[in-house]
């Protein structure tokens, strides 16, 4: 197998979805005692968030990017960002490594893509429900992006940051991320993605199934396993 560097503690909530789900993808896809080789570096996410909080996305990609390096000099054969938001500076970890980028946004568009759907909702940070850059990103795959109202937006960052990234699961939160899916439905949404890996602690498939999911943790877990293992 390939080895695969991860980039996360963006949060420790999510980066430990990850390691579960990709160990347990890659036994059930190779069997016996299977299990994919990773490497870990999981970053201080306060220096992250202080970033994201005061709009210093050059700082945040500096710090990624040195981190991604030091994945490929430790024999990582591919990197993946374990995060939606940060993927904003991924052209800066790009520009640091001479290996492949595992690209979240590109593994849940093709999911997209083969289920025929382009308008979806998106939840995530504010800046990933905000930022032209996830618009345009989507947008080069033919996927129209249906945000929630601002001051939903602002309640669900809210939320991520104050609960989720703590592991923390409240019952009026997840009735109000409901509320939210009720809303981007009735105006047209085909379906949501997950656009924060938090998000899959609090929110299933089963709670709104007039939406498809789009469960960008699980999707990008996917897309590294699928590295993983191909010769």
């Amino acid at each position: 197998m390939k080895k695969i560097g991860i980039l996360g503690g963006m949060s420790s909530a999510s980066t430990s979805e990850y390691y579960k789900i990709i160990n347990k993808e890659v036994q059930e896809k190779l069997g016996g005692h299977h299990t994919p080789e990773l490497l870990i570096y999981s970053v201080n996410f306060e220096v992250i968030s202080e970033c994201i909080t005061n709009d210093h996305w050059n700082d945040a990609g500096l710090y990624l990017a040195k981190r991604a390096k030091s994945l490929e000099l430790a024999g990582a054969d591919a990197i993946a960002l374990a995060t939606n938001t940060m993927h904003k500076v991924r052209h800066q970890i790009l520009s640091e490594i001479n290996i492949p980028l595992i690209d979240i946004i590109d593994s849940i568009s093709s999911k997209i893509q083969s289920d025929n759907k382009n308008k979806i909702a998106i939840l995530g940070t504010y800046p990933t429900m905000t930022d032209p850059f996830y618009k345009e990103a989507y947008g080069q795959n033919d996927i129209e992006l249906l945000a929630p109202k601002e001051h939903a937006k602002i309640e669900i960052n809210r939320i991520i940051f104050e609960e989720l990234t703590f592991n923390t699961i409240k019952d009026d939160s997840k009735t109000f991320f409901i509320q939210v899916l009720e809303d981007l439905f009735q105006n047209g949404a085909e379906g949501v993605i997950l656009g924060c890996t938090e998000l899959k602690l609090i929110l299933q498939q089963t709670d709104f199934e007039k939406l498809s999911f789009y469960d960008s943790l699980h999707l990008h877990c996917e897309k590294i396993v699928e590295v993983a293992c191909s010769t």
